[in-house]
């Protein structure tokens, strides 16, 4: 029997199901750790209920094919499970719902030649939080029904709470062989399993080979731990994977294996030894700790520094909002979503800082087609050192940014205390009857060194004249 739905998992589904009943093929957007299976088979459940039709569920690992068989089974669902790379197709299924897990998986090309085999209603779910793929899949006629956000979860207390840690990793003498990396790498990751009491770990590796050596230093040093990769047999696929959720090895490695279709909620500590740009992979190797279990308050991410640098992504940054917010690197325990938010409020004030840059540059060009010269420009042309900015008061205000377009200066930087120094210069220069701004900046263009002391008849003069063969000089 399937365990009731959550909240959120309800309002998932009730979105899926309207969009469906709105001619619309949904896509959902949910996290590692949200329950998509359970979603997607009561979404199969409740269509059946109307429709009489099998249902199909749609992945691409064979894990998650079984999770979801299962599942199935279990809610009394009347369908079956494919493999996307399964080119047979049974006839009933031209009016049949199919239901696509992880979907951000298949190229654009794959999409295309997938969906032209089912002509009936078609939801997609992804975990991943990168748009690009999402945009992807909203392209072949998808559209965005309902978004889980995992930082809800975990405030929500449906997952724990991810405290990240950056190793520093030392090796004596020089870089050496991967191996020795591993090594050192084994005995740190050791000391802080122990240091934080941690009882099932998961490590992600670059390599199968990287990840069969990661397991034979952890095992020399007394840990009880194994490697799987997909070329494992799958009778010792399973073994390996039944005796860690029982408790018989303290951790496992892998290269992608379990970035999916991998459900052990004791796992309280993620090993991340490999780097990647991708945040869907990132996201979802930190996914593989976060489920709740008995006694279980957080997960640890151990995150160790490489001898030829650091990861491209830092645990933070799995639960950043913004796509362009990265968190910085830094040792010792983290909590990642408090440096998430730092990371997203940095991204948002770069983003508030372009569109003042780009308003400026926009303001600046109109300006400038209006004969206005640039405050920065004026000052140094007439000789004048600006005071510094006060440590109070705001920008200049309209009106005083109205009188010194009527001097044909143009600025929009300058404080009210600035602004108010310089229209007295300026007021004091037209009392004194000196030429102005604009034709200083047009004798200077043509060598006269201290035209910002010529009066303002001669300067009209002069300029009315051909004064670029006479290059007078004061």
């Amino acid at each position: 029997m399937l365990p009731a739905l959550r909240e959120y998992q309800e309002d998932a589904v009730e979105s899926v199901l309207l969009s469906l009943r709105s001619g619309v093929n949904p896509l959902l957007v949910a996290p590692t750790g949200s329950g998509k299976t359970r979603i997607a088979v009561e979404v199969m459940k409740r269509w059946q209920e109307v429709y009489k039709l099998p249902v199909v569920f749609l992945a691409h690992r064979i894990e998650l094919l079984k999770q979801a068989e299962d599942a199935m089974r279990a809610g009394g669902v009347n369908g079956f499970v494919m493999s996307v790379f399964d080119k047979d197709q049974p006839d009933f299924m031209n009016e049949s719902l199919t239901i696509w897990d992880e979907a951000h998986h298949v190229s654009a090309e794959g999409i295309s030649a997938l969906l032209a085999r089912f002509n009936g209603p078609k939801v997609a779910i992804t975990a991943t939080p990168d748009r690009l793929d999402r945009q992807r899949i909203e392209d072949e006629g998808f559209s965005l029904c309902h978004e889980i956000y995992i930082r809800d979860l975990i405030c929500k207390g449906y997952l724990v709470r991810p405290m990240a840690k950056k190793l520093a990793v030392h090796i004596n003498g020089e870089a050496g062989t991967i191996e020795q990396v591993l090594k050192q790498v084994a005995a740190n990751v050791l000391d802080e399993v122990a240091r934080h009491e941690r009882k099932r770990s998961i490590a992600f590796l670059p390599s199968v080979q990287s990840s069969k050596d990661f397991a034979s230093s952890m095992c020399a040093l007394g840990a009880k731990w194994a490697h799987v990769d997909g070329e494992t047999p799958l009778d010792q696929r399973e073994e390996a994977v039944n005796w860690f959720k029982q408790g018989k090895l303290d951790g496992l490695s892998n290269v992608s294996l379990f970035t999916e279709g991998f459900d052990c909620p004791e796992v309280d500590c993620v090993v991340l030894l490999r780097e990647t740009k991708s945040r869907a992979l990132w996201s979802q190797m930190i996914g593989r700790g976060l489920r709740t279990s008995s006694g279980k308050i957080d997960c640890l991410i151990l995150d160790p520094f490489w001898t030829s640098g650091e990861n491209t992504l830092n645990p933070a940054d799995a639960f950043t909002g913004n796509p362009d917010a990265f968190a910085g690197s830094q040792l010792g325990l983290r909590d990642c979503l408090a440096d998430a938010d730092g990371a997203d409020a940095d991204a948002e004030e770069r983003l508030l800082a372009k569109f003042k840059r780009l308003e400026r540059l926009k303001d600046a060009k109109e300006a400038r087609e209006r004969g206005l010269i640039d405050i920065s420009v004026a000052i140094p042309l007439l000789g004048l050192i600006p005071p510094p900015e006060a440590s109070q008061g705001g920008l200049m205000t309209p009106s005083q940014k109205a009188l010194l377009e009527g001097h044909k200066v143009y600025g929009s930087n300058f404080t009210e205390a600035q602004a108010r120094w310089l229209l007295r210069k300026l007021s004091d220069r037209r009392s004194q009857g000196l030429a102005t701004v604009k034709q200083v900046r047009k004798l200077r263009q043509f060598g006269h060194r201290n035209a910002q002391f010529i009066n303002f008849t001669t300067a009209g003069q002069l300029i009315g004249s051909d004064w670029r063969i006479k290059r007078f000089s004061k």
